[in-house]
């Protein structure tokens, strides 16, 4: 994988404990932007000016997100981190200087549908959405009151008319004329990253629970939205903690040497993989749990501040 340049470590960098930091990683939405400004996605002045500072510092960052690649260019930029990111939960390792994929992992056609066939049994009223490379693939049941059916607030949240695709699923991802590759499954027409489901049946927590019991075996089940019954659906054993490790590898850094945050669900196997890892005050509780430490709020450039210690020798 190409990568971000790392200055070597030596005594007095920043670190955490006996523990030099080499990499820090780092969710987005609810974690260093607000979900109030996702869509805007501006992101606070001391929290560009701390991420700049551990850059200058030999630090390599990296955004690990439940976004799409093409979400990440405008908030990567602000960031000055114009190189490899983690988008879609781990299905997709992405170097935005390059222009180029670097590592991906999509669900394998039977799976995608096997998976979606059961939930729509468990909630017939769920609807549906598929997140490929280039575009997401929405069913108008999932689409409707939000940005995306809204031709004018989408185009002003810079959302383009081909990044989206409208119909049913089967339809649109061409169910039936997948090609075998297998006994074990198809190969995709279209490569998905990510099938997510939404009900307005049960809660959030409540409808993960039940996800999991019945298509766990199978795929990896999370979800990312608060307040929302969202679940983000990726290949079996694709999470953020593999995909980090993995580009962790191509580093040559280890876990221990590694710091990250996050708010989400999605974010607890990266939490728990990091040598040491925060979650923003505002997380949810899986993700408080699942980190070692509880840094401020979103919205109060929690991320910032640990960085900010970091950088000065002074984190406790």
């Amino acid at each position: 994988m190409n990568s971000q340049p790392v200055a070597p470590v030596s005594f007095g960098r920043p670190a955490v404990g006996d523990a030099p930091v080499k990499l820090v990683a780092t969710d987005v939405d609810g974690t260093i932007l607000s979900y109030a400004q996702s869509i805007s996605g501006k992101v606070s002045t001391r929290t560009v000016e701390a991420f700049q500072a551990a850059r200058e510092a030999g630090i390599a960052v990296v955004l690990v997100t439940g976004r799409p690649v093409r979400g990440l260019r405008g908030i990567s930029s602000a960031l000055g981190l114009m190189g490899p990111v983690i988008a879609s939960n781990g299905a997709m390792t992405y170097d935005l200087a390059a222009n180029t994929p670097l590592d991906h992992q999509p669900l394998a056609t039977q799976s995608l549908f096997d998976a979606k066939d059961l939930i729509q049994e468990l909630d017939p009223t769920v609807a549906f959405a598929a997140e490929t490379p280039q575009m997401l693939h929405m069913e108008e049941s999932f689409a409707r009151g939000s940005l995306w059916f809204d031709d004018e607030r989408r185009r002003a949240a810079g959302i383009r008319d081909a990044e989206i695709t409208m119909g049913p699923l089967d339809e649109t991802l061409e169910r039936h004329t997948a090609r075998p590759v297998s006994a074990e499954g198809f190969a995709p027409k279209v490569p998905v990253l990510k099938l997510l489901a939404k009900t307005h049946a049960m809660e959030a927590d409540a409808f993960i629970a039940a996800a999991q019991e019945r298509i766990g075996h199978m795929v990896t089940v999370t979800h990312s939205a608060p307040g929302v019954s969202l679940l983000e659906i990726s290949a079996k054993g694709v999470n953020k903690a593999q995909a980090l490790r993995r580009y962790a590898d191509s580093l040559g850094i280890d876990a221990e040497h590694t710091i990250a945050f996050g708010d989400m669900p999605n974010d607890v196997e990266m939490l728990q993989w990091a040598g040491t890892s925060w979650a923003v005050g505002s997380a949810h509780p899986m993700a408080r749990s699942a980190a070692d430490r509880i840094a401020g709020t979103c919205e109060n450039d929690g991320v910032a501040e640990v960085l900010e210690l970091l950088l000065k020798g002074t984190l406790p």
